[in-house]
């Protein structure tokens, strides 16, 4: 779709919005480095207050451990996550990381966990934002757009598939089927491509919705 097309559509969908409110709490570890919330740079640190509904954030585990005399900096790959509640205080559980096997543990098989304040465990899908070459100055925000046009376990789209919101409960059985988007992720969308927009296109679609 070209940029103008999703502006247009963006502006149609903008005249439609609700307040929505932000009732999922999500604690982080203190070593867990946030990089994206649903596509954009994070505003502030844990706990992140999110909109019910869909959400995704990517993140970094950074970790310290002793090896002999000596101290070694552990830092994963860019992780994934994806999860669909509804007035929930969610908390990511992440293992210990405390010598080179288990870091190379967690490289190759990361176990994430996700749980809510009853210590129940919350489903999500988790992938990971690979990018091969130079580490250094990534722009993770670029990253995750290109990774969320794709159909990807943990991709954020607006009219992804998706199970309906459930208070979360141990051996629930989830089915998936399609609906229409809450407006809570139009909010997340629409924040999206306007972050992703240039200064030219930002005038035109603040000119555009005061003309509404």
């Amino acid at each position: 779709m070209k940029p103008s097309s999703i502006l247009l559509a963006s502006v149609i969908l903008l005249t439609s919005l609700q307040p929505a409110s932000a009732e999922v709490i999500l604690q982080l570890p203190s070593d867990v480095e946030l990089l994206t919330v649903n596509g954009q740079k994070p505003l502030g640190a844990a706990p992140i207050t999110l909109s019910n509904g869909l959400n995704q954030i990517s993140f970094r585990y950074n970790a310290l451990y002793r090896q002999q005399a000596n101290s070694v900096k552990y830092q994963s790959d860019v992780l994934i996550i994806r999860f669909n509640e509804v007035d929930q205080q969610l908390q990511l559980e992440l293992p210990s990381i405390n010598s080179a096997k288990s870091a190379k543990q967690f490289d190759k098989s990361p176990t994430l966990k996700l749980v809510n304040k009853h210590n129940q465990s919350v489903h999500f899908d988790q992938d990971k934002l690979v990018k091969n070459g130079l580490q250094i100055g990534r722009n993770f925000e670029q990253e995750i757009f290109q990774y969320n046009q794709g159909q990807h376990p943990a991709s954020l789209t607006l009219m992804a598939e998706r199970s309906t919101p459930q208070a979360s409960s141990p051996m629930t059985n989830n089915t998936v089927t399609p609906n229409t988007p809450t407006q809570a992720e139009i909010s997340h969308m629409l924040d999206y491509w306007y972050h992703l927009a240039d200064d030219v296109t930002k005038a035109k679609f603040k000119a555009k919705i005061n003309g509404q």
